[in-house]
């Protein structure tokens, strides 16, 4: 699993030298950028193939190697009997099939063949992998090596060793002086909780009785959500990779200063992968994602630092409201509303922590707002009111220039980030829609410039799994579509009708865990939606998702990567949420709303920030990552009229 194993040695070695507490102190978001497919095992075939469980080696020519476990779809894992094997110039491709690598062997006790792991050691490859049986109380982690990665040989002694309940994912890397495997199991061989189990070695043959490296408070005796575990010393501490979590395409981080001992209340981010492998090329960390109905196996950047944060912000821009939240360089949260005199600002005092009083921000009154941060930390605020833009951004990080115009009014507005890191800011007025972008990231603004699309419309902008932004513009009970045709480059021709919606008051897109967009929104009828089916792929027909008529729409992400769904009319606000089997039922959230945003803290909880036009700002916030809700409390500020 872990890239070229004689390089990996060395690397994690070395870095075992960090200290415990410099390690704990290094434990930022972890998070991937969009990812993009590159390989697909179904082209050539009559039908479609997957990818599952899988692992990436360099060999020593330079050659990329591929194996993981594949099987026509539909899924059936139990008749899981071979490994794909593809090989490549580059990680990222182009991709040739070949021959499978390996096929079950009824008479080595296999009953199926899953998720191999494959490093060299010396001049061999060892390739472990889960065997299967026909007591899952005992199933079996094998061993097969090769000197060429073409034609491998089982260890004549038979399995390494049997667990329960359904021992499997290997996963070997070398810490210090010996070898560690970590593997997917439960506490008891007949079941219990999920558990991350792990053995030592001296010489990859021989290993020790099993320890416990992380527990799950889930217990089951078949899947669980502790599989694929991953382990790696990245960005001064050791990193747990698991999943599926949050649903099929969701892997949970984990950090901890000690190898073998990480807990729950050490979630660190969140991917939006399944079968989930961390490799090192190019000077840079990647992960990957497959698993059934994925198409192939796809890849993304890998952020040891802030990547949570930065994905949740570039996943999607909602259209301008009264009140906007963002997060700074150091993740503290800060909040702007539009007050009927000018913008008032308030902002977290320490990551996590509790709030400044509110001050006066300056800039137009009763002001729509959005705002964003730039690749180098600086924050940018847009507020559109008194027949302007304007926009006021920081010199440095937590460091506020002074106000300057940017534009005429707009009707309707959003801020959105492009793949490379570039703002680029869309606004509505009576003869269409116009932009402006960054013509490097955090750098100077383009002039503005026509892009077509409705007069007078609300505006949203998701950015699918390529990477690419998708505008989506509401007006006269017509949505309206164009995309970019390349992640941060040109522009489809012009828009396309999207749909009809009557009476629409509220519009919002998100990325879901599998990096589908999800397409939210609120007409005379209730709240309706459209899905991609898959990441790029076609998108649903609209269709009725209940909920109150003619509210504004916001879209959270939850921690482990469940979508909630915030809509406010001028009663109450409702929301919804992703529950692991579908959608939970409609609840009410809290009092009627002028203005809305959802913010999120470091440690993953979100924050739900409102204002009034009868009173103070209020608001909720979750108790713990994809947890429970705090109850409405005020929070003070201008009275948004």
């Amino acid at each position: 699993m872990f890239v070229c194993a004689v390089a990996a040695v060395s690397v994690i070695t070395a870095l075992t030298s960090v200290t415990p507490s410099a390690a704990a102190a290094r434990s930022g978001q972890v998070g991937a950028a969009p990812f993009v497919q590159v390989y697909d095992p179904s082209v050539g075939e009559a039908q479609a193939w997957y990818i599952n469980d899988h692992t990436f080696i360099q060999d020593g020519a330079g050659t990329w190697h591929l194996f993981g476990i594949t099987h026509a779809e539909p899924a059936d894992d139990e008749d899981e009997d071979s490994f794909a094997h593809a090989t490549a110039p580059a990680l990222h491709g182009p991709w040739t099939k070949r021959p499978p690598a390996l096929r079950t062997d009824p008479a080595y006790g296999e009953t199926h063949l899953w998720a191999p792991q494959v490093i060299r050691h010396g001049s061999t490859y060892y390739m472990f992998y889960a065997g299967g049986g026909a007591d899952p109380a005992r199933h079996a982690i094998n061993l097969a090596t090769s000197t060429d990665l073409q034609t491998w040989t089982r260890l004549p002694s038979g399995p390494l060793f049997r667990d329960g309940a359904v021992a499997r994912d290997p996963h070997v890397v070398r810490i210090g002086d010996r070898w560690v495997m970590y593997y997917t199991a439960t506490s008891s061989p007949s079941g219990g909780n999920h558990i991350v189990a792990y053995r030592t070695s001296t010489d990859l043959v021989r290993w020790s009785e099993r320890g416990v490296a992380f527990t799950d408070p889930t217990s089951g005796s078949s899947a669980g959500n502790t599989e694929s575990p991953f382990v790696v010393f990245a960005d001064g501490a050791w990193r747990l990779f698991l999943g599926p979590r949050g649903g099929y395409v969701g892997t949970d981080v984990f950090t901890s200063a000690d190898p073998f001992r990480f807990a729950p209340d050490q979630l660190s981010g969140h991917v939006f992968a399944h079968a989930a492998e961390v490799v090192a090329d190019g000077g840079r960390w990647w992960v990957s994602h497959a698993g059934w109905g994925q198409r192939g196996v796809w890849l993304a950047g890998l952020d040891f630092g802030d990547g949570s944060g930065q994905y949740a912000v570039e996943a999607s821009s909602p259209a301008a409201d009264r009140v906007v939240v963002v997060s700074g360089v150091d993740g503290r949260q800060e909040v702007f509303a539009g007050g009927s005199d000018q913008v008032w600002g308030r902002y977290q005092v320490t990551p996590n922590g509790s709030w400044s009083q509110w001050y006066p921000f300056g800039g137009p009154r009763s002001a729509v707002l959005s705002a964003a941060r730039n690749t180098d930390g600086r924050l940018e605020v847009f507020a559109a009111g008194e027949g302007r833009v304007d926009r006021r951004a920081q010199s440095a990080p937590n460091a506020w220039g002074d106000w300057e115009s940017f534009g005429t009014a707009a009707h309707g507005m959003t801020l959105a980030q492009n793949a490379d890191g570039r703002l680029e800011i869309l606004a509505s007025g009576p003869i269409g829609i116009f932009h402006r972008w960054q013509t490097a990231p955090g750098g100077d603004w383009s002039d503005w410039t026509a892009f077509g699309g409705p007069a007078d419309s609300t505006i949203t902008t998701g950015r699918d799994a390529a990477g690419r932004l998708q505008v989506f513009a509401a007006a006269n009970g017509t949505v309206r579509r164009r995309a970019q045709t390349t992640a941060s480059g040109g522009w489809q021709p012009e828009f396309e009708v999207f749909g009809t919606a009557p009476s629409l008051t509220g519009l919002a897109v998100n990325r879901r865990p599998d990096g589908a967009l999800e397409l939210v929104a609120s007409d005379a009828t209730g709240v309706i939606h459209r899905v991609q089916q898959g990441p790029n792929g076609p998108w649903s027909p609209w269709s009725g998702f209940g909920g109150p008529p003619r509210s504004t729409i916001h879209l959270g992400r939850n921690a482990d990567g469940r979508m909630e769904v915030f809509a406010g009319d001028g009663a109450t606000i409702q929301h919804r949420w992703e529950n692991g089997s579908g959608w939970s039922a409609w609840e009410r959230f809290g009092p009627g709303v002028s203005g809305l945003d959802v913010g999120t803290n470091v440690d993953g909880r979100m924050e739900v920030l409102t204002g009034s036009p009868h009173g103070a700002l209020g608001g909720r916030y979750q108790l713990a990552p994809s947890g429970q809700w705090s109850a409405w409390t005020s929070v003070g500020g201008p009275v948004l009229r």
